[in-house]
């Protein structure tokens, strides 16, 4: 509850500096819920989201400055993306949109797959602005140590008070017969990079601490609450 409190008074903070200063402000929020069958929460987390790696920067970079995408050098100074296999790609992309296409685009998975989208891990290490993939993803299915994973939920988009939302959901199921900690969140986007091809992207990993128990049967709900606030 604390924390919580402490980032919405930061967040109002920055709103207002943004404001002022005539800069895009943009804030991320992720909050996590953890659901019996019975309709039990058992946890519930709600933080700002201030883990945008790299990858992140650098096609924010690509795009608003129109600035060519650099060789197969990774860090300051250059930009290129690093999919979650540590693979370096640069050349030209096309696209970061959302599709209803039965491959998906952006962070809007299509299946139950955990290449892409809001996509859950067990891994404990800390966050680094150089990070490109989880530290240990939960394995989708049925089976022990494996959480059931839906595809992405509908995009919730909103405009109020000058400020631009779009809210990002996506649900887990533990079948396991075993409780799962969860370590780790993180968004990554399916980047469509010329013609057919496409790469995965870590855009952003939020260490969650303490971890959170996910109990067997129950049902885990990620949220991410992304916003821009527009000047008046």
């Amino acid at each position: 509850m604390i924390r919580r409190f402490v980032d919405e008074i930061q967040g109002w903070l920055l709103k207002k500096s943004s404001l002022q200063l005539h800069v895009p402000h943009m804030a991320m929020y992720l909050d996590i819920e953890v659901r019996m069958p019975d309709g039990e929460i058992t946890d519930h987390r709600h933080q700002r989201s201030k883990s945008f790696v790299r990858n992140a920067y650098n096609l924010f970079f690509h795009t608003i400055a129109g600035y060519p995408m650099s060789d197969g050098t990774w860090g300051d100074g250059y930009v290129n993306m690093k999919n979650t296999g540590g693979s370096l790609s640069s050349g030209s992309y096309r696209g970061f949109c959302f599709s209803t296409d039965s491959n998906g685009q952006g962070f809007l998975s299509p299946g139950s797959a955990n290449d892409f989208g809001i996509v859950i891990g067990s891994g404990t290490g800390a966050e680094s602005f150089e990070s490109y993939a989880l530290g240990s993803k939960i394995a989708v299915g049925n089976g022990i140590g494996q959480l059931y994973t839906l595809k992405s939920e509908d995009p919730v988009d909103s405009y109020s008070s000058l400020t631009l939302k779009r809210t990002l959901v996506r649900y887990f199921n533990n079948n396991s017969g075993i409780t799962i900690s969860l370590g780790e969140v993180g968004l990554i986007a399916r980047i469509i990079t010329g013609g057919d091809s496409s790469m995965y992207a870590l855009f952003s990993r939020d260490l969650i601490t303490p971890v959170v128990d996910i109990l067997d049967k129950a049902q885990l709900k990620v949220t991410y609450t992304i916003s821009l606030v527009y000047p008046s």
